[in-house]
Order: C-alpha cells, then sequence, then structure tokens
C-alpha cells in the first residue's frame, strides 16, 4: 500500500511521538511554520522558546510550551530541559530548529553527545558547522566543485586589498558566521543587522573591511551576481537517512527582505526541473542528510543558476512549501522515528504565492524609493490566488487575531500618552489679554 503525503489538517493521533520546535528571539516565521507544518500531519509539536509569547504558542497545533529564556546563549539551560521532556515523553525526542541561533546551539549540544534527549533531524555536525560558516563553505564548494560566485575571505587589509584586485565589482561583503557581526559591538548597527553589503568599488570595500577587520568581524567578500532580486530562486529539499531524495520543492523570490539581501517576502512555487536536479546533485556530492534550504540566484548574463548557501534548516517562508503538499518538517518527524519514507514524490503546486505582510510593505517603500515599482504593482501582486499568508490562515485564525488585536491596543496607548497638539490659531482671530 502506497503512503501518500497528509493532504488536509487533523488532530494530532493518539500516541505519536511529539517533535520539539525550538524557538529564538527575534525568528518567529520558522517556529510558526514548524508548528503549523507538523500539526497538518498530525504530529503534536511542542514549542520551546526563549521569550514568554512566541505567536507560534497561539497556534492550534502548539500541543505543548517551555520557556528557557536566553537558551541560544545557554546551551546547559536548553538540554536539561531537553532532557525533562525527554523523560515525560518515555524518550529522546526528534528536535527541528527554526533559525540560525537555535540551529548553532542545537548542532553543539549534538556534538558534545546530547543523544540521550535528542533525535537528530540535522546532517552531520561537521558538515553543519561548514555550512554555517561562510569561510568554511568556500573551501567545501571548492573542494566538490559547487557552481558558486567567486569568493575570498581577506583576514587582513592587505588581503582584501588583495580580493579588490581580482574582484569584478560591484560586489557583496557578508558575515563568515551568521553571528559574526550582531556580536561586534564596535559596528554602526546598520552594520551589525545587515545579513550582507553591496559594495561598488574598491574604495568602498576597504572602507567596510577598515571597520569590520580590526574588530575580528570575520567576512567574506563575493562577486555579485548580476540580475534583479526576482532571479533569487531557493530549492528545498529533505534527503532520508539512506541518501534518497524524498522531496524537492522550488520557489521565486519576487521580493526581499531587506531588498538585495534578505528572505523572500513575496515568493511563487515553481516547477523548475533543470534548478531541481542541480540541488540534488550538489546535496549528492557532499553527503548531505536532512531538511536543505538552498539559496540560488540566476546570472542574468549567462542563465546560469550559482549557489550562495545551503541552509540545514527550513526557510522563513517554508509554510508556502507545506501547502504546496510537500511537508518538510513532516518527513523529518518520520525519518527520525526510523519510519519508512512514502512510495512516491508528493506532486508539487506550482503556481501559489507566499507574502509575509509586514516585511512585504517594508520592501515595497524601499523598492519603490529606488525607482523599482510602483504602489499599482504591489496592490496587483496582493490579488495573485491561491495566496498563502505568514500569519493569517483560516484553519488557525488565533495567532492573526491576537496578533492584530494586540498591535491596535499598542497604537491606542501610544496615541493616549502622546501629547495633545493645540489647535493652531487663526491669525485674524484677536487674543484675549
Amino acid at each position: 500500500m502506497s503512503r501518500p503525503f497528509p493532504a488536509a489538517a487533523f488532530l494530532p493521533s493518539a500516541g505519536l511521538r511529539p517533535c520539539v520546535v525550538l524557538s529564538c528571539i527575534g525568528a518567529s516565521e520558522g517556529d510558526m511554520n514548524l508548528v503549523r507544518s507538523l500539526g497538518l500531519a498530525g504530529v503534536p509539536a511542542i514549542l520551546v522558546a526563549e521569550y514568554a509569547e512566541p505567536p507560534a504558542r497561539l497556534s492550534r497545533h502548539c500541543s505543548d510550551f517551555v520557556q528557557v529564556p536566553l537558551f541560544s546563549e545557554q546551551p546547559e539551560a536548553l538540554l536539561q530541559a531537553l532532557r525533562r521532556l525527554a523523560a515525560r515523553h518515555g524518550g529522546p525526542l526528534p528536535v527541528l530548529a527554526s533559525a540560525d541561533p537555535d540551529l548553532e546551539v542545537l548542532a553543539r549540544l549534538l556534538a558534545q553527545g546530547a543523544s540521550d534527549c535528542i533525535v537528530s533531524t540535522l546532517p552531520d555536525p561537521d558538515l553543519v558547522r561548514r555550512l554555517m560558516d561562510k569561510t568554511e563553505f568556500d573551501r567545501l564548494a571548492a573542494a566538490h566543485r559547487l557552481p558558486v560566485p567567486r569568493t575570498f575571505a581577506p583576514t587582513s587589509l592587505a588581503e582584501a586589498r588583495d580580493a579588490a584586485e581580482r574582484l569584478r565589482f560591484p560586489a557583496i561583503v557578508k558575515p563568515a558566521t551568521p553571528q559574526a557581526w550582531c556580536q561586534s559591538p564596535g559596528l554602526p548597527d546598520a552594520v551589525r543587522r545587515a545579513k550582507a553589503l553591496r559594495v561598488d568599488h574598491v574604495d568602498e570595500l576597504m572602507a567596510l573591511c577598515a571597520q569590520l577587520l580590526p574588530l575580528g568581524a570575520t567576512s567574506l567578500v563575493q562577486e555579485f551576481i548580476e540580475g534583479p532580486d526576482e532571479e533569487h530562486f531557493d530549492v528545498h529539499a529533505f534527503i532520508g537517512r539512506d541518501g534518497r531524495a524524498q522531496a524537492v520543492f522550488s520557489g521565486r523570490k519576487w521580493r526581499i527582505w531587506p531588498p538585495h539581501a534578505g528572505s523572500g517576502c513575496l515568493v511563487e512555487s515553481l516547477n523548475e526541473p533543470r534548478l531541481e536536479a542541480l540541488a540534488l546533485d550538489i546535496l549528492a556530492r557532499i553527503g548531505y542528510r536532512g531538511i536543505a534550504n538552498m539559496n540560488f540566484k540566476r546570472d542574468c548574463r549567462t542563465g546560469e543558476f550559482l549557489l550562495l548557501e545551503i541552509n540545514p534548516r527550513v526557510s522563513q517562508w517554508g509554510i508556502l512549501t507545506t501547502r504546496c503538499g510537500v511537508n518538510l518538517p513532516w518527513l523529518a518527524w518520520r525519518d527520525a522515528q526510523g519510519l519508512p519514507a512514502p512510495d512516491r514524490a508528493p506532486p508539487v503546486r506550482a503556481g501559489r504565492w507566499y507574502v509575509n505582510g509586514l516585511k512585504d510593505l517594508r520592501a515595497v517603500r524601499q523598492y519603490r524609493a529606488e525607482g523599482l515599482t510602483r504602489w499599482s504593482d504591489y496592490l496587483r501582486s496582493l490579488l495573485r490566488w491561491p495566496l498563502v499568508c505568514q500569519t493569517l490562515s483560516l484553519d488557525d485564525p488565533r495567532p492573526a487575531l491576537v496578533l492584530t488585536s494586540r498591535w491596535i491596543a499598542r497604537k491606542m496607548k501610544a496615541s493616549r500618552q502622546s501629547p495633545r497638539r493645540r489647535p493652531a490659531e487663526d491669525p485674524q482671530t484677536p487674543r484675549h489679554p
């Protein structure tokens, strides 16, 4: 009998082992998408979060909640919480990371041998480290001849000058690890918060490196791939422990936040066999296992897809993947339980759209300021159908309702607290003495 993918939402089945979802501060999209994806397949989701009120806690699919403050900085506290959950549920549980900080701490715990409470859903810890450290990823790409843009990892201003002489500008400068810039307090806030920065000539590159390198903010310099933001594509895949690709999905980012160096906020699901075949070949070359979120950009001059990075976790817009019939968290849960893979790959529903409303609006404002879009284009894009929203979901409405009511309450409170303006005086009205 074939085992198809789950298609409709239903209540968690009695006796199914739950899956733990990690939720760090500042990354609420990934955890919401994981909780909903697991719930749609009937898998109980236990949310372990750094803060008390993550939006995913409001989901009807969240079966339990545990707060572990600052676990991304205090791995031992997370380890103890996971051990308590394992004891309560009779053994180690699968754990899924939703963003880079909790991915880092999860990989660290697994490398230290936390198998008494964690069933790994990740690739080999050493491969995770090499994928997250972009300097190591550059070496990995060179060793396996992966199709990546030309990249340099300067450690001094002299090396940065040497890279500048060999680069074709414009170029992109990015942190070597997810936390490399944000953990450098001497940097300007705009740099610390950036995922990547574009430099258009040598002087710009050297000025930026003069800020970064003396502080030990390890960085990569990479040739810019010609083309607008809509040339960014993602491939999401799951590779089982036996090395077989159980599912693959591709999407095109029509808008990203922050523009030019961010995550997709308006995305279309695709049927892109050439890109998907390339992605699976890359994963096979490096011996990858687990959920893969692969970022590509198509060079508008050559039509070639170039790999930017491989994230061993779900995408921030991964709920579109699930709604298109490819439930990667469910596959990871099954694989962690030692259950057989579905007999056939899921049919992907191409032509569906995803929007993250608030981030997309911010992106449109910046694109418009740069002359890259118009408000009429933005409004037309919201009429695409079917449309998957990040927070609003008709089969799980509580998060959107509660978050909207809280937003209204904050606005009303701010309005009451702000000093009232006195009406302007009519210059023709005489003043009282």
